[in-house]
């Protein structure tokens, strides 16, 4: 009997060998329960993958592709497997470029999420993009995909049946989803609601107002130029605000750039 309540691996021996530089296994271990029986406990062992959400005026970057394993097509975001020896971050950076051929001007990590924790190793390292420009697409060979823009709310729809109406391969990886709810949770802290699909500039203007004039302190500026992207970023008024905004709001003048934000934001709402 365990007293830790873990399991302990006891030997472990390769069975099959295989995928892109021999970098997927099947495996078997010899593993002591924490009842102190001894099992054979196959699994496959495989590199992590990253997944990027992408935010970019407004809308987010997603890709379909057809999955072998799965016959279908299948939606989700941006991503892939790290290379051997490659940081998650820069994996997440090339991958983006690769599929999308969108380059980063930062990331910001929404932590990790094991796909398939009984039956496989691989823990997907997740990220959210902003500060994106576009660049030629890269594709491994064999991969087929296509790149579309969804409004952010298509991707938090809680009326399913909206959802499937206007998103027809709704999100089909555990992965994505996690990085979509994560990122919601980060931006309910910086400004609450963002604006919904009903609403108009001068509504959307209100918020973006709020919050770029009354940010947290504590948070991350990067977030909250986030907020404000999905919030009014679909808008021309509120894309030339934002590109001005991004230019300065973490240099010397940066508490002004984010006044001045605010006030053009105001001036927004009050004349629409």
């Amino acid at each position: 009997m365990s007293s830790d309540g873990r399991w302990h691996r006891r030997d472990s021996r390769v069975l099959f060998t295989g995928g892109p530089h021999d970098s997927v296994r099947l495996k078997v271990d010899d593993a002591t329960r924490p009842d102190g029986v001894t099992v054979e406990y196959p699994h496959v062992a495989a590199p992590d993958p990253v997944r990027v959400l992408a935010v970019h005026r407004g809308r987010v970057a997603m890709v379909t592709q057809h999955h072998y394993l799965h016959d279908t097509e299948i939606t989700d975001l941006p991503g892939g497997a790290i290379d051997e020896g490659e940081e998650p971050a820069d994996a997440a950076r090339r991958e983006l470029a690769e599929e999308t051929g969108l380059r980063a001007a930062w990331l910001y990590p929404l932590g990790m999420v094991a796909t398939a924790r009984a039956v496989a190793t691989e823990r997907a390292h997740l990220f959210l993009a902003h500060g994106c420009t576009p660049g030629p697409v890269s594709l491994d060979a064999g991969e087929s995909l296509r790149t579309q823009w969804r409004p952010w709310h298509e991707l938090v729809e809680p009326d399913f049946m909206a959802l499937q109406a206007a998103f027809p391969h709704a999100l089909g990886d555990a992965a994505s989803d996690a990085a979509v709810q994560r990122t919601s949770a980060q931006l309910r802290a910086i400004g609450g609601g963002l604006p919904t699909r009903r609403d108009d500039l001068a509504r959307a203007a209100w918020g973006a107002y709020t919050v770029a004039a009354l940010r947290d302190p504590i948070a991350d500026d990067r977030l909250s130029l986030v907020w404000l992207d999905l919030a009014v970023g679909r808008y021309a008024q509120g894309a030339a605000i934002l590109d001005e905004l991004e230019s300065g709001h973490d240099g010397d003048n940066a508490e002004a750039s984010w006044m001045r934000a605010a006030d053009q934001f105001l001036a927004l709402a009050q004349t629409h």
